[in-house]
């Protein structure tokens, strides 16, 4: 998987409560709620943590291996794409 940056879409609104990220799409004020792997990768949605870093902390906190958090991570991403909540660029973000 080629490294590529997640970053959360601004205009979403979200907490974590319990362990799970609850996020409110901005289009069409949906409630999302993800599971522990889901919330990892949400959190990690900084613009500057790569994605070969967030398959790296997937295997060690959830005991998967990099292939399997590989295609899972994918399908994750695909999906949050296409409800508009995170964005995916080529690029590091700025800042700290």
């Amino acid at each position: 998987m080629p490294d590529r940056y997640l970053t959360q879409n601004p205009q979403t609104a979200w907490r974590v409560y319990d362990g799970e990220a609850v996020i409110l799409c901005p289009d069409d004020s949906t409630l999302n709620t993800l599971n522990a792997a889901g919330t990892l990768i949400w959190e990690a949605a900084d613009s500057k943590t790569p994605l070969s870093a967030i398959v790296a902390r997937i295997c060690e906190e959830f005991d998967v291996w990099p292939e399997q958090a590989e295609r899972d991570l994918a399908a994750f991403i695909e999906k949050l794409c296409q409800r508009g909540l995170l964005l995916v660029s080529e690029t590091r973000g700025e800042g700290p």
